[in-house]
């Protein structure tokens, strides 16, 4: 939570630090901006600069090209969600005949922004071109860059940009042009959270990348801009997608999951949860086995699994009707001093259930094989907080379920399943909950 705050107060001053660089005054002559909208928790976000509407509901991962206001001392304002949320309201000074990159950043509740000078850069030797990294990626912490010919194995070369943590923007380097593959690691790490089809860097020509978060809690897509006259881009989907498996059945067995025909998870237990596992983005057969009887598909699910996104599969129900619930994960870092939790309900036969949280109500009707829509609570970041979690039949005040003492932690994400039987003879035993943190 500490960095959190940390790296937004240094995306403001980052940008304060800019407009101080420029000249002030009324607003003579022109310049130009384009917007890039990376808030991940809202659809569409507008930005006026002074009295100019730069742009109108411009969906996530939208970019626009350079469009001219006055130069001078402007007032910039964001808002989210058509108008819902008031993100940003400040004033920043602009150069005359200048073009600057203007990114939307991070979650609603923390919107921050980048104003980013792209005119003025020298251009680079015959042979090589300019290149920058510019990291909005909420929730991932710094990041390293390499761009290598197709194929390179990382561990055995050295990051092109190196350390570029969030709300900052990267120095420019200048590799040597041509056909490159672009990668992304956790930095200090050969742990690769981005890779995308090799592209041709041309000689001379300039070029910054916008690192972002779509709601995973470790992959990263990015924008590819140009600078150029125009300020052409576009976004540059990540190859990789992450995806786990929540063993609630009633197969007497664990289970094992195929992907693509591949076995990539062994011997899940009931209850049990694996970790995240990378997979290439895109349509995927996932085929599950038990344990005892391998070969032999008790379920074949096909899924399309999106680029930079985490995705949960709850498996459910006997090995001769055994269902498998999608869910697409939200692991974007919530509001400072609170945690995000949704309730999946996953017994076959309990019902709508309705969720209290310290004896309060906070959802209603959750259905079988369903989840709730994420809420947040107030947590310690440290030790954590205390809650209770009580799941009645829906509509009365008769508890099936009661799940004391359970520790929540801020900055965390948390899906809390019902698994089990609610029948008083159950095989596997009764109700139980399962609380995971997702990211």
């Amino acid at each position: 939570m500490t960095s959190r705050l940390a790296a937004a107060f240094f995306s403001c001053l980052f940008a304060l630090l800019l407009a101080a660089c420029s000249h002030s005054g009324g607003g003579g002559g022109g310049t130009q901006i384009r917007v890039v909208n990376v808030v991940p928790d809202a659809a569409a976000i507008s930005v006026t600069v002074g009295d100019t509407a730069l742009v109108t509901n411009l969906a996530f991962q939208g970019l626009t090209q350079y469009a001219s206001v006055s130069s001078g001392s402007q007032e910039f304002k964001v808002s989210a969600n058509g108008g819902q949320s008031n993100a940003i309201d400040t004033t920043l000074n602009l150069n005359s005949s200048a073009n600057y990159t203007y990114v939307v950043f991070n979650p609603v509740t923390i919107t921050t922004a980048l104003l980013i000078v792209d005119s003025g850069i020298a251009q680079a030797a015959s042979g090589t071109f300019s290149f920058r990294v510019i990291n909005c990626a909420s929730g991932i912490g710094a990041v390293d860059v390499y761009l290598t010919p197709p194929g390179t194995d990382i561990n055995s070369t050295s990051p092109t940009a190196t350390n570029v943590v969030l709300g900052s923007v990267g120095p420019i380097l200048t590799p040597n042009a041509g056909t490159l593959e672009l990668r992304i690691t956790s930095a200090g790490t050969k742990d690769v959270i981005y890779d995308t089809p090799a592209q041709n860097f041309v000689s001379q020509s300039q070029y910054e990348i916008v690192v972002y978060t779509v709601g995973s809690a470790r992959l990263v897509n990015v924008a590819f801009l140009n600078i150029d006259d125009t300020g052409t881009g576009q976004v540059e989907n990540n190859l990789l997608a992450e995806y786990k498996v929540v063993n609630a059945s009633q197969v007497g067995s664990p289970l094992n999951v195929l992907v693509d025909g591949n076995l990539q998870l062994s011997n899940i237990p009931y209850a049990g949860v694996s970790n995240y596992v990378v997979a290439n983005a895109g349509s995927r057969s996932f085929a599950v086995q038990a344990q005892n009887t391998p070969g032999s598909n008790l379920l074949t699910l096909v899924d399309t699994l999106n680029p930079a996104t985490d995705t949960s599969i709850v498996l459910n129900g006997t090995a001769g009707a055994l269902v498998g619930t999608v869910l697409n994960d939200n692991n974007l870092p919530p509001a400072a001093g609170r945690a995000r939790i949704r309730f999946v309900n996953s017994s076959p036969d309990l019902g709508p259930a309705d969720v209290y949280v310290n004896f309060s109500k906070q959802v209603s009707n959750l259905a079988t094989n369903t989840p709730s829509s994420y809420i947040e609570v107030t947590a310690d970041a440290t030790v954590g907080t205390s809650y209770e979690f009580d799941f009645n039949i829906a509509g009365t005040t008769t508890p099936v379920l009661k799940l004391p003492n359970t520790t929540i932690i801020a900055a965390h994400t948390y899906s809390i399943y019902v698994i089990g039987l609610a029948a008083s003879v159950p095989v596997p035993p009764g109700l139980q909950g399962v609380v995971v943190k997702d990211d």
